[in-house]
């Protein structure tokens, strides 16, 4: 499965499966792409997870390590910008 843009709703939890799916489509386990984005693979996995929500930098390193294209970095950067549907 890829990740669909057009599809993507408006919730943190949509983030969450967006960011989830990019990684996958990218064939990077969770401690690769957090080494890569300089982060843990507990607190990536809490960001996959919808334990805790992101912050705008947390998308940029991940969307930045996954090479992730203009338009998906657009949008999900926008996302997390959203203050709508906050992850407690």
């Amino acid at each position: 499965m890829t990740f669909e843009p057009d599809r993507l709703g408006e919730s943190k939890a949509d983030l969450a499966a967006a960011l989830q799916q990019l990684r996958k489509d990218a064939g990077l386990s969770q401690v690769r792409l957090a080494r890569r984005s300089n982060m843990s693979q507990t607190k990536l996995s809490h960001i996959e997870n919808g334990r805790s929500a992101p912050s705008l930098l947390d998308v940029e390193l991940l969307l930045r390590a996954l090479a992730a294209a203009a338009h998906v970095v657009s949008e999900l950067t926008a996302l997390a910008r959203s203050p709508s549907d906050r992850i407690s």
